[in-house]
């Protein structure tokens, strides 16, 4: 068993932290699909409006791999199909029958399970529609079945602002967590890293059986996965590893045990927008407005995942395909008499702008003010010490700025996500969107292959 410590990185404290109680919340009468939350999939839609559909029949498949699909996680009828610009596709919107009739698979008995082919396994996980919860790096992308990794990290942790306890959610699963384990070792011919909290307790997590396990602890991003594979087992140039969350992996051992494609998804409800919040047990792509309890204002953000890389979805937006958690915050733009005079007795910052930052640190509500306008980037230190990785960040935003994708390569580029720079992105003093750009070198380099 690995142990690491990670030292650089800050936990941000906001208020609104979910009660560890899961509600079980009737199907929500819409559900939606959304092409946004598949990087690099090219869609081509398999339905239509008006459309009936079971849990587990197929929308959409990627064009590049066409056995590549995403499928419906309610049953129902085919409401809406959004476009966009150029009648680019955007969403499937179903109208649920809350019957969850859903598509039959083959099933498996446990036993068969440690001997079955490697092939068959793709087959089962392709044709049941769970392949997409499989991504690879470099570029966080659904996974290419063609492709044999040099192993597979199972993400059973996330340490972003009231983020979902998975440790929780896994106490009483651990014969289904094993089976997804079980699962997911005939993917490579490499190890299985199961990669969890230092102070996790389900055995689900510390008695898991034919996975290395490794405990990592520290503030946030310890829990990002691009830090257990830079500490566990690093990217080079060539290599491809998958990675799956913990939850998928259960929705796995669902399929291979009962033959069907389970929807379901355990999400947070957090933030100080809301009044109750607690674990609620829905589906994929749920509605937001399902999911959240009593009277919903306007003036809030919804965000489909957490403050720092969530999607803001609007309050008549959907539960986003990776995400285990709602986020409800004061939406921003107030203006302040003579606000450039205040201490900033209740201000959050990293730096020591304000008088708050000499105080205990306690928690806070924070809205979506930016908390001043964009400037110039300039060369500093403060990236560097919110990013685990051995990434010099600052030369890297200059690289791929500059389109230097050989040098944006040897900066370790390939071994990133947009979510390793959440940090240098909230407490960045010119309000530069690292994020984005650290995006935007992924798509070059993979655009030119």
């Amino acid at each position: 068993m690995g142990r690491f410590y990670i030292r650089r990185g800050r936990d941000i404290k906001i208020k609104g932290a979910a009660l560890k109680q899961v509600v079980e919340l009737p199907i929500p009468s819409k559900v939606a699909i959304q092409l946004q939350d598949f990087c690099g999939l090219k869609p081509r839609l398999l339905v239509q409006e008006n459309d009936f559909v079971k849990v587990g029949s197929p929308l959409l498949e990627d064009k590049a791999h066409p056995a590549v699909k995403v499928v419906s996680p309610a049953s129902g009828r085919v409401v809406s199909i959004v476009r966009g610009e150029k009648r680019a596709f955007v969403q499937v919107v179903i109208e649920t029958d809350g019957k969850q009739e859903a598509v039959q698979f083959r099933k498996f008995i446990p036993d068969e399970l440690t001997k079955i082919s490697r092939q068959a396994v793709i087959d089962q996980l392709l044709e049941g529609g769970l392949w997409s919860s499989i991504r690879q790096r470099p570029f966080s992308k659904i996974a290419d079945p063609k492709d044999s990794p040099k192993a597979v990290f199972v993400h059973a942790m996330n340490t972003e602002p009231l983020a979902l306890d998975v440790d929780f959610i896994l106490s009483d699963k651990q014969f289904e967590f094993q089976t997804g384990l079980d699962v997911l070792k005939h993917l490579t011919e490499g190890q299985v890293h199961l990669c969890f909290a230092a102070d996790a307790q389900a055995k689900a997590l510390v008695e898991a059986k034919r996975v290395k396990t490794h405990q990592f602890s520290g503030p946030h991003p310890s829990g990002n996965v691009s830090t257990h594979i830079h500490f566990v087992d690093a990217i080079k140039k060539g290599d491809i590893v998958w990675y799956v969350a913990a939850q998928d992996v259960l929705r796995i051992a669902e399929l291979f045990l009962k033959g069907i494609s389970s929807p379901q998804r355990y999400a947070a409800l957090t933030g100080p927008g809301l009044e109750n919040r607690n674990y609620v047990k829905t589906i994929l792509g749920a509605s937001v407005a399902s999911m959240l309890p009593g009277h919903l204002k306007e003036t809030m953000r919804y965000i489909s995942g957490s403050v720092l890389t969530g999607t803001n979805v609007g309050l008549n937006g959907y539960l986003c395909f990776y995400d285990s958690q709602i986020t409800v915050i004061p939406e921003g733009g107030k203006r302040r008499f003579l606000g450039w005079l205040d201490p900033g007795w209740n201000k959050y910052s990293f730096s020591k702008t304000f008088i708050s930052s000499f105080l205990p640190e306690k928690e806070v509500i924070l809205d979506t003010d930016k908390q001043g306008s964009d400037r110039a980037i300039v060369l500093n230190h403060i990236y560097d010490e919110y990013v685990p990785l051995d990434i010099l960040t600052f030369f890297l935003l200059r690289a791929i700025i500059a389109g230097d994708v050989e040098e944006t390569e040897k900066l370790g580029i390939l071994e990133c996500d947009p979510e390793d720079f959440a940090l240098c992105t909230f407490a960045c003093p010119s309000k530069v969107d690292v994020c984005g750009i650290i995006q935007d070198g992924l798509d070059i380099i993979e655009k030119e292959g």
